[in-house]
């Protein structure tokens, strides 16, 4: 059906108008100039043939056809902007945002999610991996996993965590440097601190936390090996399989220990961090949400 309606330029310059009884107000609404806004309700007069506006030299009124104009067109713009908000909403139901690093993300979270895609294919995962910079905010993400502490029950915005200890780990190279038969050994930590040992950097993600010094006991001599910061956990991992020093590994480096890349000699590992499963404080978990969110933690818990 076709219908015999103004243009929505004219109908929305004069519904600005209207609605502010100025056209300057008008203008500076619709970013447009004034003269436009004036252009665009003279038209729409000529196109209904009715005058909408009285005109003074310092003020516009409404005639009563504009009066009731403005009724009309207020109630259908907000009706078209409720319509078109919900349709907006319905598209943003099939999409969940997932923050995680890429080292989460590639050895965690992604045969999870294809998985989950296969159960629920309308479903879009958007992801972001900017969930370690010091700009990441949780209410802009849906679900997050993040490395943390893993003893903050308090923390309102964790479901669920996954510990994961720590443990030091390095090439098969690099060990042999400094005894070949340490390789099949079960070493204790206070080997650590041995000048065969003392010489190999440490590879750490942040210099403000010594989750190396955490692991060899905070109330013992400081490690004085030399630290080399690598933030990113892929470019850590494959820096150890370079053999540029030692990192700190958890079960999802499994990969690499069982192929022989990597090896961990030590016995002692350090407990209390891993990741956890975080919702974002402030948005609508809908239904699809809440979907990922327990597939997740099935194995999580």
């Amino acid at each position: 059906m076709k219908h015999k309606l103004p243009p929505l330029d004219s109908l929305k310059a004069f519904e600005a108008a209207a609605r502010h009884l100025s056209f300057s107000l008008a203008a500076d609404e619709l970013c447009i100039t004034k003269g436009a806004v004036s252009y665009q309700i003279r038209k729409l007069e000529e196109n209904i043939d009715c005058s909408l506006f009285k005109r003074s030299i310092r003020q516009v009124y409404l005639t009563d056809a504009g009066q009731k104009l403005l009724q009309t067109t207020s109630r259908i713009f907000s009706e078209m902007e409720q319509t078109i908000t919900e349709l907006a909403h319905t598209d943003d139901e099939l999409r969940v945002s997932v923050a995680a690093s890429t080292y989460v993300a590639l050895r965690w979270l992604s045969p999870r999610i294809a998985a989950f895609n296969e159960q629920y294919p309308d479903v879009s995962i958007v992801f972001s991996h900017s969930v370690n910079s010091g700009d990441f905010k949780l209410q802009d993400v849906d679900i997050a996993m993040r490395w943390c502490r893993c003893d903050d029950r308090d923390n309102r915005h964790h479901i669920t965590e996954m510990p994961l200890p720590l443990y030091p780990v390095c090439s098969p190279g690099l060990l042999s440097k400094i005894k070949p038969a340490l390789i099949k050994a079960k070493l204790k930590k206070s080997v650590f601190a041995s000048p065969e040992f003392e010489a190999f950097p440490l590879l750490c993600e942040d210099r403000r936390l010594d989750l190396w010094q955490h692991w060899y006991g905070e109330k013992l001599p400081p490690l004085t090996n030399p630290r080399r910061l690598i933030t990113d956990a892929n470019v850590r991992t494959q820096a150890a399989i370079d053999g540029q020093g030692w990192t700190m590994a958890d079960a999802l480096m499994h990969p690499e220990l069982e192929n022989g890349s990597l090896i961990a000699p030590f016995e002692h590992q350090l407990e209390g961090y891993g990741y956890a499963l975080m919702a974002s404080p402030g948005r609508h978990m809908n239904h699809k949400v809440k979907a990922l969110r327990d597939w997740l933690m099935r194995d999580l818990v």
